[in-house]
Formats: C-alpha cells, structure tokens, sequence
C-alpha cells in the first residue's frame, strides 16, 4: 500500500486536513485528565479521517476529465467540496476539548482591551442605536455568513474553474484552521456572555421575529461557545472577498456592503469584541498572503490536481 503523504494521488487539502486532525488529537490528550467525554472526540476524528480517506479513494478510482456516470459526478462533487464538511465536523466537536485543554477563557483582558483602545464597551456603547427591526436586520446579515463563502465556491465550478476553486478552499481552511486552533490558547466567549458586560447592557436584542429563532440556531448548532478570538465572521468573509476580488469583481463589489454590514453586526448583536475584529483582519491579510504564495509556487504544479486525475505526479 502506498503511504499517504507519498501516493500519487495525494493533495495538500488531504495532506492538511490530516494535519489539523492530528493536532486536535494532541490538544485532546492533554484535555484527558479532566475531560468528561471520554471517547467521544476521537469518534468525531476518525469520521473525520474517513471523509479524508474517501476523498483519497476517489481520487484513485475517479477517470479524468468529464465524469458521464451519475455516481463520478457525485463522487466529484463530493471531492470539490468535503473540505467544507469536514470543517464543519471538526468545529463540532471542539466543545467536547476546548475547555479541558484550557480552563482559563481571556473575555477580561479582551474587554479591557476595547475599553483601553476606545474608552468605552463597544457592545454598550452601540445600544444607543437598538431597534427591533434593526436587530433583525443584523441578526440576518449576521447570519449569512454561514453560506457566503459558497456564493463564490459555487460560481468557480459551475464555470468549472477548479485549480482556482482549489486554491480558495486551500485559502478558506488555512484562515479557519489557524483560529481554530487560537481558540485553544486565547478562548474567549464573547461579550454575549461576559458576566460584566451583562450587566452593563440594558436593552435586550430580541428584533422583530428573526432574532431570537437566528441567536437560537446558532446556540444549538455551534455548541462550542469560546470562538471569539479571533473573530472568523471577519476573517472567513475577508477571505471570501479576497477570493471574489480574483476571479468576479463584479461579485466583489456587491458583496462589500454585506461585508460591512458584518462588521457591524458581530458588535451590535454581541458576537465579538472589537479586538476580535482586529485580529481577524490581521490573521487574514497575513494568511492569505502566505497561503496564497505556497499554493501558487509549491502546489499547483507540484502536487495532483484537485478536482482531477493526473497521472502524472
């Protein structure tokens, strides 16, 4: 059997998914002296690893060129985009590690932080602009930053641009990939959270109709709740346009505005504190740029396509 990070039909994504698995397993067993789910995490990581193994398999047996069958379009499809999926699996299971592998959470310094930087909360000082239907509003725009990478994913394969749809899911896990793993050594819940800031904030964000069923979603579905440092709303959407402003500038400019509406929500509805933003931004500029470089120099001619077979290599 061919070793993985030596077959012909490797690619980086495979090779830094397995990567990012091992690494969560190292946090997992030093979380171990006081973790109460027992096997738990290591369920959801080789899950994990089968996604990965899959997308090896399918690499091997998927012809290249056009796919006629409906099972290779399928396979394909699942090759362009279980990075997502895997992703999202992985971001699941953090709350059964995080807070083992480190009690201590930094909303104190974060929130001082913002108080040094503008002499005021943030979170509190926004109040003064509160309203039901702006709140939804928020709540919403907030809320689309689940599927906004997609819109630009989506359009470079239906153009069937794959080396570029590669390279912007290459870009988009190692942006989210490194705060991932942040968050384990700066976790922080939030201004939502932060017992001080509660208290300071007088009126509730309850909206319309949108809010509450939006905020509800996003406490069932991401159950790990220290993932504000640094903040991904900004650093995934900052991607997202970095990748728009490549290869669809039309797409581009119409989504700024989303953009700007996220950074104003992320602080209205009390996702994240100013220096979150901060240090999202941050992150981004200087992982895109060196992803980005490898990418362009070590793997699009080095390493076997993405979306393709080549024997080749």
């Amino acid at each position: 059997m061919t070793p993985f990070f030596k077959s012909k039909t490797r690619h980086i994504i495979d090779v830094l998914n397995v990567v990012f698995v091992f690494i969560i397993f190292l946090f997992y067993l030093i979380s171990l002296p006081h973790n109460p789910y027992g096997v738990w995490p290591l369920v959801v990581l080789f899950f994990s690893l089968a996604l990965v193994w899959m997308a090896g398999f399918l690499r091997k047996k998927l012809p290249a060129g056009k796919m006629k069958t409906p099972g290779q379009k399928i396979g394909k499809v699942f090759l362009d985009f279980y990075p997502l999926i895997f992703m999202f699996v992985i971001f699941e299971s953090f709350f059964m590690i995080l807070p083992y592998f480190n009690p201590h959470d930094f909303d104190y310094e974060l929130a001082r932080l913002d108080y040094q930087l503008f002499g005021v909360h943030p979170t509190v000082w926004i109040e003064q602009w509160v309203h039901p239907w702006l709140t939804d509003l928020l709540y919403l725009i907030y809320f689309v930053y689940y599927p906004f990478p997609l819109f630009i994913l989506v359009w470079l394969y239906k153009k069937k641009m794959f080396t570029e749809l590669d390279r912007s899911i290459f870009l988009l896990l190692v942006v989210n990939y490194g705060a991932y793993i942040t968050y384990f050594f700066v976790p922080a819940m939030g201004p939502r959270f932060y017992e001080p800031l509660m208290q300071l904030q007088t009126k509730p964000l309850n909206g319309v109709f949108l809010a509450v069923p939006i905020r509800d979603f996003i406490h069932v579905f991401e159950p790990n709740k220290f993932d504000a440092f640094p903040s991904l709303h900004i650093a995934t959407t900052l991607t997202t346009l970095i990748i728009m402003a490549r290869y669809n500038r039309k797409m581009f400019f119409i989504f700024i505005p989303l953009f700007a509406g996220i950074l104003v929500a992320v602080v209205y509805c009390r996702f994240h504190y100013v220096v979150d933003i901060f240090a999202g931004i941050i992150w981004t500029i200087v992982a895109v740029t060196i992803a980005g470089r490898f990418y362009d120099k070590k793997i699009r001619n080095h390493w076997a396509p993405y979306c393709e077979r080549n024997e080749k290599f």
